[in-house]
């Protein structure tokens, strides 16, 4: 039985972000649910990191650090191995918590004893501290469909899971060079039930600093890599989850050959549509997407181009009409 005083282990991998990393672990001082232990992974970090948790003065503090660079996963691996809490929380370092995020999350997990990870809200905030977007959960209970479609949960610090299940499905698959998250997740998806807090409860921070995400190669190949490992079971899907599954993979491999202009890159996403697309090649959805990576990669560019600032003034206009 789940109480509101269980202990929570709160892993914060961290590479060379010292000072952003002070302000991770000061909002986790200003959490309502206190029961927690900090585990703190540095990825071989090169900055003073060590001596900034050395002058931590809170005894929950974990320090491991790695004798190489190992990426994130396999730093948060390395902290699921250490965790002693019934739970298991994901706290990136340039990342904060709102203070009642863990106790909004235990109390769900109180309340639903089938369920295994509970994420919540996020609100994303540029380098002037300005909130720009709202990451809003939508998605509970069996939610492996809709994880195929897309990864509806974002960032790996919103979510709270149980340790047990944590380790049936055996932590982050670090061989994978991206999309860490979204793998997990869909692993999680099979095992378990999900539920959300709908608030925001984390502050997503966009930075100068490098995030895999900002790592095209990376991005590339991790997406390459979920459509070959889940194609097989997104089929078992309905068709309408599968298509979405197809394309979703389709268009981030064929945006990173346009922002690249590599040709190859593009080729590859027509491979991707064709495999996805095989029983309904006459789909007019296919045909315009799949016709469009024959397009010359400088006609490609501009109607990319075009097609950010109109997004961009859409989302202006909505920000800026009265309602």
């Amino acid at each position: 039985m789940v109480t509101l005083n269980d202990k929570v282990s709160v892993i914060i991998p961290t590479y060379n972000r010292a000072e952003l990393l002070k302000k991770a672990v000061k909002s986790l001082e200003s959490q309502s649910h206190q029961n927690i232990e900090i585990i703190i992974i540095d990825d071989f970090s090169t900055d003073d990191t060590a001596q900034v948790v050395e002058k931590m003065n809170d005894d929950r503090i974990v320090y491991l650090k790695h004798d190489i660079n190992k990426g994130g996963s396999e730093a948060r691996n390395t902290g699921i191995k250490r965790a002693t809490g019934r739970f298991i929380g994901f706290l990136d370092s340039d990342d904060q918590w709102l203070p009642d995020k863990l106790e909004k999350q235990l109390q769900l997990f109180k309340d639903q004893p089938d369920v295994g990870v509970i994420y919540t809200g996020v609100q994303v905030v540029n380098e002037n501290n300005q909130p720009t977007r709202k990451i809003v959960p939508a998605h509970r209970g069996n939610i492996l469909p809709k994880l195929f479609e897309s990864n509806c949960i974002d960032t790996t610090s919103s979510v709270l899971v149980k340790r047990e299940v944590l380790e049936q499905v055996e932590g982050f698959d670090a061989g994978l060079p991206s999309c860490q998250d979204w793998d997990l997740y869909i692993r999680l998806a099979q095992v378990t039930k999900f539920d959300f807090v709908k608030e925001s409860m984390v502050l997503f921070y966009h930075h100068s600093g490098e995030r895999i995400t900002t790592n095209k190669k990376s991005v590339l190949n991790g997406h390459l890599s979920i459509f070959e490992k889940y194609k097989n079971m997104a089929k078992k899907q309905k068709k309408s989850t599968f298509h979405r599954f197809t394309l979703n993979i389709w268009k981030v491999i064929f945006r990173t050959g346009i922002v690249g202009q590599n040709k190859e890159t593009v080729r590859l996403s027509r491979g991707i549509l064709a495999d996805g697309f095989k029983d309904e090649r006459t789909s007019l959805k296919f045909l315009f997407y799949y016709l469009s990576t024959f397009l010359p990669l400088k006609a490609l560019s501009y109607l990319y181009t075009q097609s950010k600032k109109n997004n961009k003034k859409s989302r202006l206009l909505s920000v800026t009409t009265p309602s």
